[in-house]
């Protein structure tokens, strides 16, 4: 009985790899579900990282190191010509003490362009990478300051330039409260006291906050306004 059973199953499993080696490829031609969701066949690109200049007269982007080096270059596009100018190498964006480059994720220029605001090694807050490390490169000397003091790593939020590029506003993941910090001398001066899981000072409304209060700043005439 076991031998009767055993050759049939032979059999058929013989004739089903024949039978799929017999199946048509899949028509290219085609359009199949298969083809627009499982595949990367029609994905679009992606621009990362586009900021246009302040005065409109080109943008920056992010692109890889020329001659294969680790790291990006930070290239400047004219937006008449489209002349390509390398502003920052990769070069530049080595911290203090390291060899690897930083991992540019986002960036942002001061007012007068003489500063770069960037934004690093995030980590995953809900469904968005809204916290890490923020640098600021200052082109004048090529020096590359981490901001936020001695505190953890990846705990920045919602970091901007004030409107002189002296200083930088940010948020401390955790707590959630608001401070600014001076780029030349280091000073960081905490803004709010009441934040909390419920009260994130930074976020979605509460933008608008940090823009008043980094302008307050920077006009010692003016009244911090309230939050």
């Amino acid at each position: 009985m076991l031998r009767r059973l055993y050759l049939p199953a032979v059999v058929v499993a013989g004739l089903g790899s024949t039978l799929a080696a017999q199946r048509p490829a899949a028509d290219s031609s085609l359009l199949t579900v298969d083809r627009i969701f499982a595949s990367t066949e029609f994905r679009g690109g992606s621009l990362t990282a586009l900021v246009w200049l302040s005065d409109g007269t080109g943008y920056t982007t992010l692109e890889r190191a020329v001659g294969g080096k680790a790291g990006q270059d930070l290239v400047r596009y004219d937006a008449e010509t489209g002349l390509k100018t390398i502003l920052v190498p990769a070069a530049r964006l080595v911290p203090p003490g390291d060899t690897t480059p930083l991992n540019v994720e986002e960036y942002s220029w001061s007012a007068d362009g003489r500063r770069l605001l960037i934004f690093t090694n995030s980590r995953q807050v809900w469904r968005t990478n809204t916290r890490g490390d923020y640098w600021v490169l200052d082109l004048a000397g090529w020096t590359l300051k981490k901001l936020g003091g001695t505190g953890p790593a990846s705990t920045l939020m919602f970091a901007k330039f004030s409107p002189d590029g002296g200083r930088v506003g940010w948020v401390r993941y955790g707590e959630y409260n608001l401070y600014v910090e001076d780029i030349a001398g280091g000073k960081i001066t905490q803004l709010t006291r009441d934040g909390s899981r419920t009260t994130i000072n930074g976020a979605l409304e509460s933008r608008r906050a940090v823009d008043r209060l980094l302008a307050a700043r920077c006009d010692r005439r003016a009244r911090l306004p309230p939050l």
